[in-house]
């Protein structure tokens, strides 16, 4: 049977080699790794901006579409659809 004394010695390697092993990287990243997760960074980017535009676009035209009808004013409002501000990318990106 074990002993307590060479009990904790075993579990003294045991935590050693544990932090060892967790305090370096397994292994370094490529950079075609470090590439490609910048670029997905970018395009998330790039459609939150997208998102928020047309969120904004969307409130401005709801804003002046209750401004006319306030006044009474019968003019002709096309409203913007989500096919029509998919031009827009070109001038968010």
């Amino acid at each position: 049977m074990l002993s307590i004394r060479s009990l904790d010695k075993i579990v003294l390697i045991i935590v050693l080699c544990s932090l060892h092993t967790e305090a370096r990287p397994m292994r370094k990243r490529s950079i075609s790794e470090v590439q490609l997760m910048h670029n997905v960074g970018v395009h998330k980017q790039v459609g939150e901006r997208q998102d928020w535009l047309q969120l904004k676009l969307k409130d401005i035209i709801a804003a002046s579409h209750a401004k006319e009808q306030q006044h009474g004013q019968s003019g002709k409002l096309r409203s913007l659809l989500p096919d029509d501000l998919t031009g827009l990318s070109l001038y968010t990106s």
